[in-house]
């Protein structure tokens, strides 16, 4: 407990108390002058007073900016926690298709097979692109979160909004729901960097903001990749083909 006390009169009980000499009872109420002129606030009964040092209030525009970024960022853990979700019911129905492909390979169905060889791969396509998608917000999640300055702010933000642009616009197809709520998260973005680029007067290349989004995206895929083929079984060599060509044709297809 902090306080303000008198020395004197501390000793001058304590001396009563113990000391029956009046030549030693002179001494220390002479100690406890000393003691008070030298420090007026101790801790009791001894100790220096020590105060914490008053911390400047952050500046509004600063508040400001946090509360944004951290409405942005709970927007985007909400979504990749719904990618991530989406990829673990797309992985469930891949090991039921994989397992009925088989059963009609070992039937020597080859008909049934090759039906479900093909609905295999294209539920791959859309699982790599959501994997690859989900992988992409966790690497933005993570440069937001380490942003300390408003320097800091303009280089996480500008290639994160190339990359919300280019989730969005691959899972638009796919899981309009979460493409949605990117469009909203991106609006969020370009206010911010407007905001912050008005008041520091920050300017970030185009270059390079494209090219550190292309390159967190590049490795988003790999990882997508490498974490697909150690998830997802191998169809028999004998179907392989069959995808292979049931995907060239509908890619003619769609672009003839």
């Amino acid at each position: 407990m902090i306080c303000h006390y008198n020395p004197r009169l501390y000793l001058e009980i304590v001396s009563t108390s113990y000391v029956e000499s009046s030549f030693l009872k002179g001494l220390i109420y002479e100690a406890g002058d000393k003691l008070f002129s030298v420090n007026k606030k101790l801790k009791f009964p001894f100790g220096i007073r020590t105060e914490k040092p008053v911390q400047s209030q952050p500046k509004p525009f600063a508040i400001l900016m946090n509360n944004r970024l951290m409405d942005i960022l709970t927007h985007l853990k909400i979504q990749s926690e719904k990618l991530k979700r989406t990829y673990q019911r797309l992985l469930a129905r891949d090991r039921t298709l994989f397992e009925a492909c088989v059963r009609a390979e070992q039937e020597l169905d080859r008909d049934r097979a090759v039906i479900y060889a093909n609905e295999i791969a294209q539920l791959r396509k859309m699982s790599r692109t959501v994997l690859r998608s989900q992988i992409s917000l966790e690497k933005v999640i993570l440069r937001l979160e380490t942003v300390q300055e408003f320097g800091d702010v303009m280089r996480a933000l500008a290639p994160a909004t190339k990359i919300i642009k280019q989730v969005q616009s691959e899972l638009s197809g796919l899981v309009p729901e979460v493409a949605s709520a990117l469009r909203t998260v991106d609006e969020m973005l370009e206010t911010v960097i407007i905001e912050a680029g008005n008041v520091t007067g920050a300017q970030i290349s185009v270059m390079v903001s494209d090219s550190e989004a292309q390159r967190i995206l590049e490795e988003a895929a790999e990882v997508a990749a490498q974490r697909m083929n150690s998830q997802f079984p191998q169809l028999p060599e004998t179907l392989k083909d069959v995808t292979s060509e049931q995907s060239s044709n509908n890619s003619k297809l769609r672009n003839p």
